[in-house]
């Protein structure tokens, strides 16, 4: 579902605009992103029990919400699959919402993975 075919946009995040967005401050960024993934993991539980109930409505708020959370933080990919996922609820359609919950959950593992690896603070020992 998501689009990794543009070369210029391989990474889950867009640390340029996010620090431009937020002036710069890395400490703050990386507080940002620890309370988004801790969200996002609460959220993402909920999606799967909305998703098995096809409780629509729940499924296009909690789309919309991850959507404009993952704007804020130049999160371009998880952006994409929650606007899937809120379009799913919205429509009414449950193989749309499935899929957009994978490619959420598949998402949002590639994030803490390249998080991890890639801290926005510098490690320093």
């Amino acid at each position: 579902m998501s689009d990794r075919t543009n070369p210029c946009q391989t990474f889950p995040i867009d640390y340029t605009e996010v620090l431009e967005r937020i002036g710069g401050d890395r400490a703050f960024l990386e507080e940002l992103l620890k309370i988004y993934v801790e969200e996002c993991d609460k959220k993402l539980k909920v999606i799967k029990e909305a998703t098995a109930r096809q409780d629509f409505p729940l499924i296009q708020q909690l789309g919309h919400s991850l959507k404009g959370s993952s704007a804020n933080l130049s999160l371009i990919f998880l952006q994409k699959v929650s606007f899937f996922l809120e379009m799913a609820g919205k429509e009414k359609n449950i193989a749309l919402a499935r899929s957009a919950l994978a490619a959420l959950e598949k998402e949002f593992d590639n994030l803490k993975d390249y998080l991890r690896q890639n801290p926005p603070s510098p490690v320093t020992p």
